[in-house]
């Protein structure tokens, strides 16, 4: 089984959200969003003890209020099913479980807190005929439900709780008298074993999870890799046999001198108490076997030391890697799934090693074999890969006295119907695997997007936004991308657009393509080509944000797109002189030619004299939402 959606409500930040998961959920968005908030109603939900939390938890001060998270399971096993018994009958495809901390204090973990109202009566009718005559009734009457006959009681009850696993949206609290406690995910629990969740926060200490405890990471590891039953029972048997030596020991060298201790006594205490007496003998000894553990120690080249003598970056490392091989060790592989969530996995690593950490990790939890899954919470492009859009998950915050969190995301197939009459699905799956996956990562972060086609325009718009002031665009979260070509825009601007990223967009109409092939001295045929190559993409680029549609549009600056008639350079040659001869100045002061340069253009953008085209200037405050 593994986590096909949750939903948190009054958990901090979250006052109520629903998020769907994937085999790699990823969690991003600015500081103070609830990325973290996720994992930890989630740690709460699996691992939290009866107490850990308190008002103080609840949103905004609604102390009177649930604090709810409610997780559903999909990909059920046969072991699973035999575990939750009732609570996944044949015919349910999922599992849904309630936790609940109420305002009094009191918890409770639950797999029936919520119903479907017009089964209530049903569940609660006393006698199965009872159960048999308003099951029917209500399948006569809400024939548009679909379900399913059943000509038993326990039938009745196993098709209700599927339907309800089916439609947990329409599903609300049950009365208490049909509830029940559901032992669930910790020790000696019905799916104990089965699905575990680890937690890695971004404060958590590898020197803690590295010693051999019950709940550390090194202890899980070691309690599914290592069978310590066949040396703790040779262990009982050596204090079994020290104990009766020892026992030997003490009657062989106290009982002649007891006995006559004894005797002694006996005589004094009859003449004050006839017919009692007393006796003294070795006590038996309680020895009781140790339980085997184990200690991790680091081996610095010859030298032994502590993990927490390690630095940082290398407790980190130990961290992830004791996470790793948890996955893959023991019953975890065979049987139970392990949830693996890491806070800002990032930390603390090199860049080389934060995208081995990623792909390690990606690798287990695409690999079916391995039963894991993995959800971060990053600010890391390392951790998130823009072919998989559809696995991130983008929390934004309102603004408001009372902020409101909005869960952003978006599926393939929902991209591919905005791209419908643009771009065709297979065109769509061959840019996400490649262009698009190599140019996203950093805009997904972004507050705001402007999406280009080359390097060239993006190093000018990043010279224009460090004239005003440096640093002016990455400070108001701005993500100048520029996307490989104009035919990769509408897919772009689709992707980030819904999961939640404003974006700009600007193109090149290539109006003069005609006549600077010529001057290449191109055949006609190939001419001709190329301009119906510009003229359809310049269409389809239209067609996508609703524009008339023309061959070679002229100058365009509207609310989400704006386009050069030809060209960038042809652009700011008659447009602004000033540019052109500080690229020439940067040329001859490089003694090279640094025709498309992107390091010469932005150099030459923060050196050129006059002002910035008024075009360039509404571009770039359209891309900032400021125009």
């Amino acid at each position: 089984m593994k986590i096909k959606s949750v939903q948190i409500k009054n958990f901090r930040t979250l006052k109520d959200v629903s998020i769907t998961f994937e085999s790699v959920t990823t969690f991003i968005g600015p500081n103070g969003a609830g990325k973290s908030t996720v994992l930890r109603a989630l740690d709460w939900f699996f691992n939290g003890k009866p107490g850990s939390l308190t008002e103080k938890d609840c949103s905004f001060g609604a102390d009177t209020e649930n604090i709810e998270v409610q997780v559903t399971f999909s990909d059920l096993t046969d072991k699973d099913r035999e575990a939750l018994g009732k609570y996944a009958p044949e015919g349910a495809a999922t599992f849904t479980a309630w936790k609940r901390r109420a305002p009094d204090g009191s918890e409770v973990l639950s797999a029936n807190a919520k119903s479907f109202t017009s089964f209530n009566a049903i569940k609660a009718a006393g006698t199965a005929g009872e159960k048999k005559e308003l099951y029917s009734s209500l399948r006569n009457e809400k024939q548009e439900w679909d379900l399913p006959s059943a000509s038993t009681a326990a039938a009745i009850e196993q098709a209700m709780t599927a339907w309800e696993a089916a439609h947990t949206d329409l599903l609300t609290d049950a009365p208490e008298s049909l509830q029940t406690n559901f032992f669930g995910f910790n020790s000696g629990g019905k799916m104990s074993g089965l699905f575990d969740f680890v937690l890695v926060t971004a404060d958590l200490r590898a020197s803690e999870e590295s010693t051999d405890g019950k709940s550390s990471i090194i202890g899980r590891i070691l309690e599914r890799s290592v069978d310590r039953a066949a040396a703790d029972e040779e262990i009982a048997k050596i204090v079994e046999e020290s104990r009766a030596l020892q026992q030997k020991v003490y009657e062989d060298k106290f009982k002649s001198q007891l006995e006559t201790m004894t005797t002694k006594l006996n005589a004094v205490v009859n003449s004050y108490s006839p017919g009692r007496a007393v006796a003294v003998s070795p006590a038996n000894i309680e020895l009781k076997a140790p339980k085997m553990t184990f200690e991790v120690a680091v081996l610095d080249g010859s030298t032994q030391t502590s993990v927490e003598r390690q630095g940082h970056g290398f407790q980190r490392t130990l961290l992830i890697s004791a996470l790793q091989l948890l996955a893959q060790s023991g019953a975890a592989s065979e049987v139970g799934v392990i949830c693996i969530a890491i806070e800002e996995p990032e930390l603390f690593q090199h860049p080389i090693q934060a995208q081995t950490f990623a792909k390690v990790l990606r690798s287990l939890a695409e690999d079916a074999g391995k039963r894991i899954q993995v959800t971060y919470a990053t600010h890391s492009p390392y951790f998130l890969e823009a072919r998989y859009f559809n696995q991130v998950r983008r929390l934004t915050r309102s603004a408001e006295d009372t902020p409101v969190v909005s869960i952003h995301s978006a599926t393939v197939e929902h991209v591919k119907e905005k791209l419908d009459g643009v771009v065709n699905a297979e065109t769509v799956e061959r840019q996400l695997d490649g262009i698009i996956a190599s140019q996203l990562s950093v805009a997904l972060f972004a507050h705001r997007a402007l999406l280009v086609e080359g390097t060239t325009e993006a190093s000018v718009f990043h010279g224009i936004g460090d004239k005003s002031a440096p640093g002016a665009l990455e400070a108001a979260g701005i993500a100048i991308v520029p996307v490989g070509g104009k035919t990769s825009i509408p897919l772009a601007h689709a992707i980030l657009t819904s999961i939640g990223i404003s974006s700009y967009a600007l193109f090149d109409a290539d109006a003069g393509c005609e006549a600077r092939a010529k001057e290449k001295g191109k055949k006609q045929e190939k001419i001709d080509e190329e301009r119906s190559n510009h003229a359809k993409q310049n269409r389809a680029i239209l067609r996508y944000f609703g524009l008339e549609e023309v061959d070679f549009p002229p100058v365009i600056v509207s609310d989400q797109v704006a386009n050069f008639e030809d060209h960038l350079e042809e652009f700011l040659i008659t447009n602004w002189p000033e540019w052109d001869t500080a690229c020439k100045e940067v040329e001859a002061a490089a003694g090279i030619d640094l025709a498309k340069n992107q390091l010469a253009y932005r150099t030459a953008t923060l050196k050129a004299a006059g002002n910035v085209p008024v075009m360039l200037a509404q571009i770039m405050s359209k891309a900032m939402g400021s125009y």
